[in-house]
């Protein structure tokens, strides 16, 4: 009973984020929107990453752990498409901090995990451990190749033991190298 009204719960408000993020979207996209504010109109920006994405919850009872496997699995969200701030918070609210394997050149599958868990109230009173997983189908479209699996991790504050060194433009200095 309490599960189904933290669902609705979390489902409730994040149909009223992406309705939010809707709304900026189509403000943005009024070409009068700046003007009336008195603002110039800025650049258009490159397309917004989007990542399709599901959360899992594993629920474990005092007689899971003595058994020493869980009972009850979940999907918390399914195979939903979000841009890369609703990824962070995601990830953040469901205590993502384990990549599933030591360096995102393994393949084909990777997800992220919580390995610590939520101290809800379910915790608190009947001693339930929930995990969460998080599942990336799709970065960009296209299924998630090593360079994605570092990007991600990088945008959710999770580390690899052997992180990928992705080449970003290195800042050109200018005049010589005072540096001794």
């Amino acid at each position: 009973m309490q599960h189904d009204a933290d669902r609705l719960r979390a489902e409730r408000a994040r149909s009223l984020e992406q309705h939010q993020a809707r709304q900026d979207r189509q403000a943005h996209q009024d070409p009068g929107f700046y003007q009336r504010l008195g603002l110039e109109t800025p650049a258009p920006e490159a397309s917004e990453a989007t990542f399709m994405i599901s959360i899992y919850c594993e629920r474990w009872t005092q007689a899971d752990m003595e058994r020493g496997r869980f009972s009850e699995g979940i999907a918390v969200i399914e195979r939903e498409t979000v841009d890369a701030d609703a990824l962070r918070r995601i990830a953040q609210d469901h205590g993502m901090d384990s990549p599933s394997a030591s360096d995102p050149r393994h393949q084909p599958y990777l997800w992220f995990s919580s390995s610590t868990p939520r101290e809800d109230r379910e915790y608190f009173e009947q001693g339930v451990h929930k995990y969460y997983s998080l599942h990336v189908h799709q970065a960009d479209d296209h299924r998630p190749e090593p360079a994605d699996w570092q990007r991600i991790a990088d945008l959710i504050g999770v580390r690899f033991d052997h992180p990928l060194q992705l080449h970003h433009p290195a800042h050109e200095q200018e005049g010589p190298d005072l540096s001794l």
